[in-house]
């Protein structure tokens, strides 16, 4: 993040942009904490003889709510979603529409270095629903997780977050700059049937690209260090 102090006049943030956030959180905290605090009066939990103990203690509180505003504030601000950062936000990303019958398994022209015969183990080699001109999106991982964590935190709905197998080798093909070149992967989310799959597309040592299946279900902590990219279907206000 910027420091503010070398700011020039064009991108400095004026008196009244931070007057108006600070009545942004003002209001919205003042509703929210008067409906918390009476539903923790309604179930008891504050009585008349502990809530003068916790209004005694109200510089805790203040400070948790600074630090939950600043950390808001500032993950809007950089694009943050969950676990993940935007990387791709100055750039116009899309996918051609397909008719679905690629897939990944039998894109050994494309996948030079490798493809992961549980493509076909898993079930995997089939074909997808056709599809419109797509936009999209890169991320990468700023914070240790594992797949759910990733992709829930991106999105509650994860279908939203799915590329199909032909648009998943179309974006190889059309945006292979947003890959990772070092040995690490982009990982896209895709679906069969009622299951979700996590393909892992890397290079090898000698340039070739390689690609892996995983099930959505794996609890492997992925290190934020290794900054793993993530590509996803634009997300939308209401999934975002």
């Amino acid at each position: 993040m910027k420091n503010p102090s070398i700011a020039s006049e064009e991108t400095k943030v004026s008196d009244g942009q931070i007057e108006a956030c600070v009545a942004l959180v003002t209001d919205a905290t003042r509703k929210a904490a008067g409906a918390a605090i009476r539903e923790l009066v309604r179930n008891g939990v504050l009585t008349k003889q502990n809530i003068e103990r916790v209004r005694a203690r109200g510089n805790e509180v203040v400070a948790e709510i600074t630090q939950i505003v600043k950390e808001k504030f500032a993950g809007i601000a950089e694009n943050i979603v969950g676990i993940v950062r935007l990387i791709s936000g100055a750039e116009t990303l899309e996918l051609e529409g397909t008719d679905g019958k690629e897939t990944i398994a039998k894109a050994k022209s494309v996948f030079t270095g490798w493809v992961d015969p549980d493509f076909r183990g898993y079930g995997c080699d089939v074909e997808s629903r056709p599809t419109k001109k797509t936009k999209i999106t890169v991320h990468e991982m700023i914070k240790d997780g594992t797949f759910a964590q990733v992709f829930n935190g991106m999105s509650e709905d994860l279908n939203s977050l799915c590329l199909t197998q032909p648009q998943i080798i179309g974006f190889v093909k059309k945006h292979r700059k947003w890959l990772r070149t070092d040995g690490y992967a982009t990982l896209f989310l895709f679906k069969v049937d009622s299951e979700f799959f996590v393909a892992y597309v890397y290079l090898n040592g000698d340039g070739g690209l390689r690609v892996r299946v995983h099930r959505f279900s794996d609890d492997d902590v992925w290190a934020a260090e290794s900054r793993l990219r993530i590509v996803v279907p634009q997300l939308t206000p209401a999934s975002a």
